[in-house]
């Protein structure tokens, strides 16, 4: 396309840009005052008001007819031909007359004075669209130089923008004349808090679409030019933008190019010009526009174009909303792990601790070797999270006491718990405490007042076994005793009812009881917790009571380390490769 064409063309484009201004304000202001007067349709203003539409409607069609660029082709390009040969200015004025004629009566004889001042709007564009078709050619000319440069503003050159936007920023106030706040009353049914910038440098262009997006319930913001859009820009949020293109200074493609290089990009802009070209159209849509609206813009789509501009930015933010709380998330959640590794490595110190100690203060070898007429063999191993399984055996003047128990719950407290019976166990026999009921119940005194100081919520089972001279006492609460007679002959001893738990309540004397037990040579007891009877296998089948019998029965011929090894061995086999979640205490006692 030769320079000549080109400029021409361009002279078209902008002459039916200008002259869709006043119309866009004849259409606008007219369609405003009739849907404020719809309830009331019968009125003489009303039908004033939709002559003044029609005449609006016509006067676009005119135009873009008329000042059709193939028009201009068939003419030569020459635009004064065009409009001569065309009788652009009569056709056009005919329909403006008629406007002002309307105009003119509603001022007369409307009781409505609200509509006062908008009837002179449309009256004052008329006026305005009277003076620009008396002189199209000189109109056309005057805006020939116009060019838009495909260049647009470099990435390069933003901050310089910036830097010059700072004093505008910094003299800029609420109550500048420079940057318009829109102070209209929002509409009483306002639901929707978004606001949106509108940036045109026609006064009427911003006061319409201004009316417009209130009545629809939105916030409303106004900038005259390109330069001051930026400032507001980088001063207050904006969830939408409506943006004209041909501005003095800054235009519309500089101001677009400028969001989208920058942190704001996320801020939808919708594209309003008269400009009727689709490489206008193109051009913002690639530089990423989300919409563009040609003026005059048809209220139904421009509502319909703002909502769902709106709705995909509330999607979008509500994305970055999530993203934002996940990636939170994340960090909180790796601030967590690093506080569980700490609170780990703790735990398993405790643990580790706790463990030691268990193992330091059960019987050694050496001592139960010391002890005539019986042979005793034990075995303990503490779960992955440390139970608090107790057994002790005591040796002192023929007499032997042996204890096992087990304290609810794992971890340390329970560990501890176990170490304090342990030592008071100890400190009673020391004493000389014969009596069952007293030594139980000041072992439960002990211990109960020791667990309100801890705070804690534990208790344990408790059983002691007493033996002299081939006799057996049993006395406290633990699981089932197993005594073995010599042909093989198996009795379950419940101990229920010879005591209470301990530490659960203040005093047990009343529960304390006692049975006695004769033993025989090559009879056996066998002391366990229920860290045996409860283990499970692979399946989550308990290993049970029952089994732990038949197998004792089998081997009951055997010695007691023999019997002690054989169930233990065939224990961790059931058990296999899960991990041990309760203590387990295993104790075996043969008369010989």
């Amino acid at each position: 396309m030769s320079t000549n064409k080109e400029s021409k063309i361009l002279s078209l484009s902008h002459l039916r840009h200008e002259l869709r201004t006043p119309i866009n304000a004849i259409i606008g202001y007219s369609e405003m005052l009739l849907e404020d007067l719809e309830m009331i349709n019968d009125s003489q203003d009303f039908h004033e008001l939709k002559h003044i539409r029609e005449c609006g409607l016509k006067l676009t069609s005119l135009v873009s007819t008329l000042l059709n660029d193939s028009n201009l082709e068939i003419h030569q390009l020459d635009l004064e031909k065009l409009l001569t040969e065309q009788m652009v200015q009569n056709q056009i004025q005919i329909p403006v007359n008629s406007v002002i004629s309307h105009c003119q009566q509603i001022l007369k004889t409307t009781n409505n004075q609200s509509l006062v001042s908008d009837i002179q709007k449309i009256n004052q564009a008329s006026q305005s669209l009277i003076a620009m078709t008396s002189d199209m050619t000189g109109t056309a000319k005057k805006h020939s130089a116009i060019q838009v440069d495909d260049s647009f503003i470099s990435t390069d050159n933003i901050p310089l923008i910036e830097k010059d936007l700072s004093s505008l920023t910094e003299k800029s106030s609420p109550n500048s004349n420079s940057i318009h706040f829109s102070q209209e009353k929002e509409s009483i049914d306002n639901k929707n808090r978004s606001t949106i910038l509108i940036v045109d440098d026609n006064a009427t262009n911003l006061d319409l679409l201004s009316r417009y997006i209130i009545n629809q319930g939105y916030k409303v913001a106004r900038a005259a030019n390109g330069k001051q859009a930026l400032a507001m820009i980088q001063i207050e949020k904006y969830d939408l933008i409506l943006l004209d293109v041909l501005m003095p200074g800054i235009d519309g493609y500089e101001v677009l190019q400028w969001i989208k290089n920058s942190s704001l990009s996320y801020i939808p802009v919708i594209m309003i010009s008269a400009l009727d070209e689709i490489d206008s159209v193109v051009k913002c849509i690639e530089m990423g526009a989300e919409d563009y609206l040609s003026k005059p813009f048809n209220a139904v789509i421009l509502k319909a174009r703002i909502s769902a501009c709106l709705e995909k930015k509330q999607l979008r933010d509500q994305e970055e909303l999530f993203l934002n709380q996940l990636a939170q998330a994340n960090q909180e959640i790796t601030t967590l792990n690093k506080l569980l590794k700490a609170e780990n490595n703790r735990l398993t110190t405790e643990i580790e601790v706790t463990q030691r100690l268990q193992q330091m203060i059960l019987p050694k070898e050496k001592e139960l070797r010391q002890i005539d007429d019986l042979e005793i063999s034990g075995f303990m191993e503490s779960a992955d999270e440390v139970g608090g399984d107790y057994y002790d055996v005591l040796h002192d003047n023929g007499r032997v006491k042996i204890g096992i128990g087990d304290v609810t719950g794992h971890g340390l407290e329970s560990g501890v718990l176990m170490l304090m019976v342990q030592t008071a166990v100890r400190t009673l026999v020391e004493i000389d405490e014969k009596d069952p009921k007293k030594f139980l119940e000041v072992l439960n005194r002990t211990i109960y007042k020791n667990i309100q100081r801890m705070n804690c919520d534990r208790n344990l089972t408790l059983c002691l076994v007493d033996y002299h001279n081939s006799v057996v006492s049993l006395s406290g609460q633990h699981e089932e005793i197993i005594l073995i007679k010599s042909q093989g002959e198996i009795q379950r001893i419940d101990t229920m009812d010879l005591g209470f738990p301990i530490g659960l309540v203040d005093t047990i004397e009343q529960f304390v009881f006692q049975v006695q037990i004769k033993l025989d040579l090559g009879d056996t007891i066998v002391l366990y917790t229920d860290g045996i009877t409860e283990a499970e296998n692979p399946s989550g089948q308990q290993y049970g009571l029952e089994r732990l019998c038949q197998l004792i029965k089998e081997n009951h011929h055997k010695s007691a380390s023999n019997i002690r090894k054989m169930v233990i061995d065939d224990l961790l086999m059931y058990i296999g490769e899960q991990k041990i979640y309760d203590d387990i205490t295993l104790v075996v006692i043969k008369q010989i």
